[in-house]
């Protein structure tokens, strides 16, 4: 195994197991397992893992890893979303925004960014807004219904 290799592994232990706030922390605990690492090998390598930033119940944040990819992905209890961080909903030609609560629109993006591959171009999000680019062929209402298999409900937030 190499040690990139060896390094992510420790790394996905590591958020899994910890509470990490910002890369500092992460750079402390892999120097305490023997990998020194800058900060932008640090961020390298928190992009590959794809990992994101979730609320953590107390006010701040943690890193989180993706759910790793199964053969139950695209049953939709693959990832139960309820509607307590989502405002709203609504699309605009090609455009689709959900508007969430601080700290979820990165989380249900991601989420959304790998179920919804054909229905989507990708989505870009912030804090407490989630942009979504629907792909040509596709309709509000069929991207709203495939959005409704990962968090039920969803069209009661639609504006």
């Amino acid at each position: 195994m190499s040690v990139k290799s060896e390094r992510l592994s420790i790394l996905k232990d590591l958020i899994g197991s910890k509470k990490a706030a910002n890369q500092e922390f992460l750079c402390t605990l892999l120097e305490t397992k023997g990998y020194k690492v800058t900060q932008a090998t640090l961020s390298r390598d928190l992009k590959e893992l794809k990992v994101f930033k979730t609320p953590d119940g107390s006010g701040g944040y943690r890193y989180s890893l993706p759910e790793t990819a199964s053969t139950e992905e695209n049953s939709p209890e693959a990832h139960p979303f309820s509607l307590v961080g989502i405002k709203s909903v609504e699309f605009e030609d090609k455009i689709g925004v959900i508007k969430t609560r601080p700290g979820y629109a990165n989380m249900i993006g991601s989420i959304i960014d790998a179920r919804l591959r054909r229905e989507l171009m990708g989505t870009i999000a912030g804090d407490d807004t989630l942009l979504m680019i629907v792909r040509k062929g596709f309709s509000d209402k069929s991207v709203l219904e495939a959005i409704s298999n990962i968090i039920p409900g969803i069209e009661s937030k639609l504006l």
